[in-house]
């Protein structure tokens, strides 16, 4: 009988066929279900964890494994932020620095620098910070109109006579701080990384760029290039020629004892941190999803980023050498190139130390021998309120300083702070009135223009300690 049931083919076929539908009818019904609750997972864990811990809770970093630095424990949740964003996959690595008060409240670093190597993000790690560099540059532009070299008010075709070209001859320096000088995008030619070799055969190109609003003052974020244009001017009128990173290097980081490079040599190379993007799948899930569905949704801006006509691709992409992506910044050669708008690198406790003078109004900080940065009637020139304006390239209103500095305010908060930020989220900001200084970076890249919820987070946290602290 065990012979005859082994070889009837169909009495075999009548045996397995009920157990196969079964099989196929329990697996139809919880693979969706077990496929749900991973994509649930992974949408709603960082973006940066390892996937064995979106999906399986294996491999999730530890906070403490990582975290080093001091903490003043009246802002003790500051450092609970900060290591919740690297535990719930929000950060990579990073570091924070706060001063209050002329004094150094938070100093911390934290994550990988470079999850291939395993390296750690340490006090000598050193991080590309984007656009934050623009405050470091204000400050030089500042210093030059201090000393009489450069006057804000004055025509830019004054100190570079062919400057004047394609309806450019009425532009100011200021328009050119404010981003409202007209060229903030280059569409001659494809800008390549070759072309910033040579700063004379660069400044032809941007001489010969016609006015992008046929000579009108419009605010458009001049992104990469308000840099390339204000070193041409200094190199003018700096009675040794020299570029606003050879100022900086010279000058600001032996007197104030700051790492901050506006070019990436050799030596310093290895102490860069790696940047790691925001994942496609999940910028893709935000364009498309409805808002309500996303926690953290992409900024207005990211509507425009694909669209090679629009006034954000031009800005943004177009205009990058040779069209870069965050990712290609990890090369060298992307980092041995001066870019005063974009290309510095620097840590948290160089970012804060250069806020905490500026909120002392360019005054030396308590117990110091440096002396001042300018006079505070020239620190009071610098941040005086421009004008509040819509913004063509990245879509918000933004209040501009004379000087080419940033006035932001958070939403539940009346406190005014002053600065700029950084592609992907880094900050570097000041409150002259309470005397509140942050210095943030990081090498999680995330879809951000001016700040995200880790740093407004952190930012939050400051100020309402700052309220307990003095019962407002």
């Amino acid at each position: 009988m065990v012979n005859k049931l082994s070889t009837h083919p169909s009495e075999k076929t009548k045996l397995r066929k009920p157990s196969q539908q079964t099989l196929f009818l329990r697996l139809s019904f919880f693979l969706p279900l077990i496929l749900g609750f991973f994509f649930y997972r992974y949408v709603n864990s960082g973006p940066f964890l390892p996937l064995s811990c979106q999906l399986f809770s294996l491999g999730c970093p530890v906070a403490k494994d990582t975290v080093r630095g001091f903490v003043d424990p009246k802002f003790k949740e500051v450092k609970e932020i900060f290591e919740k964003n690297i535990e719930s996959g929000e950060e990579v690595g990073a570091s924070v620095t706060v001063y209050y008060q002329d004094e150094v409240v938070v100093d911390l670093t934290g994550g990988i620098a470079n999850i291939e190597t395993g390296r750690i993000y340490d006090k000598d790690t050193l991080q590309l910070v984007f656009s934050s560099t623009k405050v470091l540059t204000s400050v030089v532009i500042a210093q030059l109109v201090e000393k009489g070299i450069l006057d804000y008010s004055e025509k830019i075709a004054t100190y570079w006579p062919e400057f004047a070209q394609g309806n450019k001859e009425n532009v100011t320096l200021n328009e050119l701080m404010t981003h409202t000088a007209g060229v903030g995008w280059i569409d001659t030619k494809q800008l390549k990384i070759s072309d910033l070799k040579d700063l004379d055969h660069l400044e032809e190109i941007l001489a010969r760029q016609p006015h992008n609003f046929n000579g009108k003052p419009t605010r458009s974020y001049h992104a990469l290039t308000r840099g390339f244009y204000l070193n041409a001017i200094v190199r003018r009128m700096d009675p040794n020629h020299r570029t606003i990173g050879q100022i900086v290097a010279e000058e600001i980081l032996p007197t104030y004892n700051i790492d901050f490079h506006y070019k990436t040599t050799k030596e310093l190379y290895p102490r860069v941190a790696n940047i790691y993007v925001y994942p496609l799948p999940r910028v893709l899930g935000k364009l498309l999803l409805p808002k309500w569905m996303i926690k953290y949704p992409l900024h207005a801006v990211f509507n425009y980023m694909f669209d090679s006509s629009s006034m954000t691709f031009k800005t943004l992409v177009a205009t990058s050498p040779d069209q870069s992506q965050p990712k290609d910044w990890n090369n060298f050669e992307m980092l041995q190139y001066e870019g005063p708008s974009y290309n510095g690198v620097t840590n948290s406790r160089s970012m804060a130390k250069l806020a905490a003078i500026m909120a002392n109004k360019g005054q030396p900080l308590p117990g110091s021998k440096e002396p001042p940065l300018f006079k505070k009637s020239t620190y009071d020139l610098l941040t005086k309120n421009d004008k509040t304006e819509y913004d063509l390239a990245i879509h918000e209103r933004i209040t501009m300083l004379y000087g080419g500095l940033g006035n932001f305010s958070l939403d539940g908060f009346d406190w005014e702070f002053w600065g700029w930020g950084g592609s992907g989220g880094s900050m570097l900001l000041w409150n002259p009135e309470h005397k509140i200084a942050l210095g943030y970076c990081m090498n999680a890249f995330h879809t951000a223009l001016l700040g995200d919820h880790r740093s407004l987070d952190l930012l939050k946290s400051i100020i309402n300690t700052v309220k307990q602290l003095k019962n407002l």
